[in-house]
């Protein structure tokens, strides 16, 4: 069964990298992301949309060795996404702030 709030989630995780300094957030780091927004998640589920924003290039993931700590950077793409200068499809628009 699809899980509706999937599209949230992953506007949130490339909003939420986009605004980082660094443009580089870890999977921890966006696992602590999502439960300030009420969305509590295992590491392995984050990793799952880790993977899944990756294979459509709006990130890159560095697989930290068997630490299972993934380091996540934002492309090009995955900006324009989070900024809302692009639609993609199973990722929410931004949010009206």
């Amino acid at each position: 069964m699809m899980n509706i709030f999937l599209p949230l989630r992953r506007i949130i995780i490339l909003q939420g990298i986009e605004r980082e300094a660094g443009r580089e957030l870890s999977n921890e780091m966006l696992q602590r992301l999502l439960k300030a927004h009420c969305h509590a998640c295992s590491i392995s589920e984050i990793n799952e949309q880790i993977a899944w924003l990756e294979n459509r290039g709006y990130v890159k993931a560095a697989r930290m060795g068997d630490s299972g700590m993934v380091n996540v950077r934002i492309t090009r793409a995955g900006i324009d996404v989070a900024t809302g200068h692009a639609r993609a499809e199973g990722i929410d628009p931004p949010p009206e702030e």
